[in-house]
């Protein structure tokens, strides 16, 4: 199985922030997740056919028209890494930031793919589903995500979700 996930077929890809850091428990950041996500959308291909985005994780089943999802999601962690970061930095509001930051910045100091810090962990490791009953068994799992964590009682419930049917990014059904 490819790894690289160059073709137009369904994988199941989850992108982690480094050290497992729950960062996606302010709105400010998700609906950042959520712009870029939608831009990939609109100007790299990217189709979303289900997602989650939870305290410290993203769950997406997508593809890519035409080009390469690793390239896609290498280009969005690239530039989402030095967005999230300076606004954490600048966030006078986040009660965690000097923490936030100093996690980030010795991550990225003992990673020599980067400069100056690390938000999200290397690779997205695609699992290329080949099946619709693997398929759906991944979406399910991606929809009850924020069940089993405990955050709703009901997956449509779920906000940063597109099992919610008002989920503020489009999804191909």
């Amino acid at each position: 199985m490819s790894r690289n996930a160059s073709t137009d077929e369904f994988y199941f890809v989850t992108l982690t922030v480094t050290n497992w850091i729950d960062v996606f428990t302010r709105r400010l950041y998700n609906d950042f997740i959520i712009e870029n996500l939608a831009w990939c959308q609109k100007h790299k291909k990217l189709n979303i056919y289900a997602y989650v985005i939870m305290t410290n994780h993203i769950h997406l089943v997508a593809n890519v028209t035409g080009g390469s999802l690793g390239d896609v999601l290498g280009h969005f962690k690239t530039y989402t890494s030095k967005e999230l970061f300076k606004m954490i930095a600048n966030n006078t509001q986040e009660s965690r930031r000097d923490w936030i930051i100093k996690a980030f910045e010795k991550a990225g100091k003992y990673n020599p793919l980067n400069t100056n810090h690390q938000f999200w962990q290397n690779g997205n490791y695609p699992v290329l589903l080949y099946t619709t009953a693997v398929i759906d068994q991944k979406i399910d799992y991606i929809h009850n995500n924020p069940v089993r964590a405990g955050f709703v009682g009901s997956a449509h419930e779920f906000w940063y979700s597109s099992a919610n049917p008002e989920s503020p990014l489009e999804i191909i059904y």
